[in-house]
């Protein structure tokens, strides 16, 4: 919920009646939710992605985003890693 008690915070006592856990914000204009929301957006031109679930079979690859500096549009390319 986006009306919980503000995270990291310590627990002692009961929080305050705005910030309680599992509140169910029905307003789209309600002023504690709408403080507590944040949009982050993450562009990235690198990603790695590994598979350890089998340690006999692990496997590693990276991903990289090839630009094309005319258009600006890209395309991912793959490289399979030792782990």
């Amino acid at each position: 919920s986006w009306r919980n008690p503000p995270p990291g915070t310590l627990v002692k006592g009961e929080p305050d009646q705005d910030h309680q856990l599992a509140q169910k914000v029905e307003d789209l204009e309600d002023p504690i939710a709408r403080s507590n929301f944040r949009v982050v957006v993450i562009k990235a031109d690198e990603v790695e992605q590994t598979d350890i679930s089998d340690p006999a079979t692990a496997r590693r690859w990276k991903y990289t985003l090839v630009s094309d500096a005319q258009d600006g549009k890209g395309e991912w390319t793959t490289e399979e890693l030792w782990p």
